[in-house]
């Protein structure tokens, strides 16, 4: 395959508007002044870490007065679910903060080396594409400016101010998915190439070189595999916090559905339906392309098993394409959370 409509920076200026977005939350992925980002990295991490414990000391030093003074077992589970509610953010914002600070510093290097090697499969349509799932961006600020206002009025304005940075360090999380789904996304459009190219020279299996789709298919592999590496602990962290979130919200918002006036506090109404909108969404963005792969994987399988090697004669090339069908059948082709369980659609009849 050649990328005659790629430039040879493509690759890198494409990515460049989410290094320097990354960046300036203080998660450096390119090497560039390492120093000066190290500082700024450590400060932002101490900002996210502060604020957050911070908000749940004032949590526990301040609790809410129970819903006029009602003092039964459904108002101390509410105020326990809100506990575990803040401590679940808490571990979302300080885990995902800390797994790119850390992990992903080392890990990503050697994924952007693999993205390297596979930019010559890469054209214009993938890149762009892949460049749609940046805009997710967008909602997802949109959500968070939406739902800071409501998580922070009649609050004193000391406490504003904490959550403030509290509510705003969620941006970590969603800035982690977005880059995850963005390799993703290539991983999956590189497979659909190679079947792609399957079903066009089915009739023609002559034109296939299988060595170089040998050669494509292990690299893609290696994309995938280094993905797992780079963002399985974060998708793991990310998947956890939503799945526990969407229960929590639906529990909160029926508790708050009988003691609070929805004419007097629309904002409490209208925050669980903010959040509870945004988990549906990530969660369908997060398990949508790894269920693209592993159906893109499964399907190439078929295709090799239905190309047959007119020549007889040509026994090295049937052994060859032999081969490449074992490989394939015995490759796993599978992004995972940490390698605990498979990302899949599967995940939603759990959470409801």
């Amino acid at each position: 395959m050649t990328r005659t409509d790629l430039p040879n920076d493509r690759l890198d200026r494409r990515f460049q508007p989410i290094f320097i977005w990354m960046k300036l939350l203080g998660v450096a992925l390119t090497d560039n002044h390492r120093q000066y980002c190290s500082i700024y990295d450590v400060f932002m991490f101490s900002l996210t870490l502060a604020s957050n414990i911070a908000s749940m000391t004032l949590m526990l030093v301040e609790p809410e007065p129970p819903k006029q003074q009602d003092r039964s077992i459904t108002s101390y589970t509410f105020a326990q679910i809100l506990y575990i509610d803040n401590l679940n953010f808490i571990i979302l914002v300080i885990g995902v903060h800390s797994m790119l600070l850390c992990q992903t510093r080392h890990r990503w290097k050697r994924l952007w080396a693999t993205l390297k090697d596979v930019e010559e499969q890469l054209n214009s349509k993938i890149l762009n594409r892949s460049f749609l799932i940046t805009l997710l961006f967008i909602p997802e600020v949109i959500m968070i400016v939406l739902v800071v206002p409501l998580d922070i009025v009649g609050l004193p304005q000391y406490q504003q101010f904490v959550e403030f940075f509290s509510c705003a360090s969620k941006i970590y999380p969603v800035s982690g998915m977005i880059l995850f789904c963005l390799c993703g996304w290539i991983a999956s459009d590189l497979l659909h190439l190679i079947l792609e190219e399957l079903k066009e020279k089915r009739g023609r299996p002559e034109l296939i070189c299988l060595k170089t789709l040998k050669k494509r298919y292990r690299q893609i592999c290696q994309l995938i595999d280094d993905i797992n590496q780079c963002f399985g602990s974060v998708i793991l962290i990310l998947i956890t916090y939503m799945m526990a979130s969407v229960v929590m919200v639906c529990f909160v918002a029926a508790v708050e559905f009988q003691h609070y006036d929805w004419i007097a506090v629309p904002w409490l109404y209208i925050r669980d339906l903010v959040l509870l909108i945004q988990h549906i969404v990530n969660l369908v963005v997060i398990t949508y392309i790894p269920h693209t792969i592993k159906i893109q994987h499964e399907k190439i399988q078929l295709a090799l098993g239905r190309i047959e090697i007119a020549d007889r004669s040509n026994s090295s090339r049937q052994e060859e394409l032999e081969f490449l069908r074992w490989d394939v059948s015995q490759s796993d082709v599978e992004l995972t959370a940490a390698g605990l369980f498979d990302i899949t659609p599967r995940l939603f009849p759990k959470v409801f």
